[in-house]
């Protein structure tokens, strides 16, 4: 059967196919090799208290890192968008402001939604 499939039909296409099937095989054995790192390591840290709050701190000071580095990034855009508005003249200041602040206002909304 698989012969006369292979004789009669598209041989590319079921090369194809044939590699399709050898590449779902190895993605699950890498996922079934990844979980079984996952499960040791976190054997590991639950065995040891101290590692394992160490591990939390040590998670909690880089996402609070994380936090500050997006708040001066927020912060710097703010002062460099004032720093612009000055530049301008006295009679567009009004009109670029107000389109600044309604962009700043919708990509920080997408910003909260992707975050909650």
């Amino acid at each position: 059967m698989a012969i006369e499939r292979l004789l009669t039909g598209n041989l590319g296409s079921q090369v194809k196919e044939l590699m399709a099937t050898e590449d779902i095989l190895l993605e699950a054995v890498r996922d079934l090799v990844k979980d079984e790192i996952k499960s040791y390591i976190r054997q590991k840290v639950d065995a040891d208290e101290e590692l394992k709050e160490e591990l939390k701190e040590a998670i909690s000071y880089y996402f609070n890192a994380k936090a500050r580095s997006v708040y001066a990034e927020l912060k710097a855009s703010r002062a460099a968008a004032r720093l612009g508005l000055r530049i301008l003249p006295d009679e567009l200041q009004g009109e670029v402001g107000e389109a600044l602040v309604g962009l700043f206002e919708k990509e920080l909304g997408n910003l909260l939604e992707k975050a909650l």
